[in-house]
């Protein structure tokens, strides 16, 4: 595993052994940061939900977003985020939080945070909390107004077209892999071939 792209690039970093988390391959990873190179460019506060050993956020820092917030419950995986952070030298630009995701969007919320581009990658077994998170982020209102939310799930997992004031504007399988694409802008729907509403 290592970084794609940017001041970092080729820097490997540091992962856990075993089948304890599931890595987003570095396919999937390329295919996400090149389909926000735009935002990425213009992002001051990116989201790593489900951090696992932080290498999306990682990537968004070495590719020059200004900072990055890591989440997750397991304390394994916030330390190897954690020396990650080290090991790439972005102490300075990146915070580290051992609580789930919902909670880490309760507290963006609370401290009134927006959000640029948030990553969701939970265990695929974990189907409600994906639709829970999206209803959360959507009614939270975290993300900024030309933020993107970007949700990895297995691809017999059904994503909604629409939730409250958010839009799935793009989808792309990659294997056993959906990455769908959100935004608070209203788009025609051509390449999001999901349900209207959930």
């Amino acid at each position: 595993m290592r970084i794609i792209a940017g001041e970092k690039r080729g820097k490997k970093l540091t992962t856990i052994s075993g089948d304890r988390i599931r890595p987003t391959a570095d396919k999937i990873k390329g295919a996400v940061f090149n389909s926000l190179q735009n935002e990425v460019r213009e992002a001051a506060v990116f989201i790593d939900l489900f951090s696992g050993t932080g290498a999306m956020g990682l990537e968004a820092l070495s590719r020059g977003v200004e900072s990055a917030y890591f989440f997750d419950l397991s304390s394994e995986s916030i330390q190897i985020t954690s020396k990650n952070i080290q090991l790439l030298g972005y102490e300075k630009r990146a915070r580290v939080f051992n609580q789930s995701a919902q909670s880490g969007v309760e507290m963006l919320a609370r401290n009134k945070i927006l959000c640029d581009i948030i990553f969701v990658d939970p265990p695929y077994c974990q189907v409600d909390e994906i639709y829970h998170l999206l209803e959360m982020i959507s009614e939270k209102e975290i993300l900024s107004e030309k933020g993107k939310l970007v949700i990895e799930t297995e691809k017999s997992v059904i994503m909604p077209l629409v939730k409250n004031k958010l839009t799935c504007y793009k989808s792309k399988k990659y294997g056993i892999t959906t990455i769908s694409y959100y935004s608070r802008e209203n788009y025609e729907h051509k390449n999001c071939s999901l349900p209207r509403e959930f």
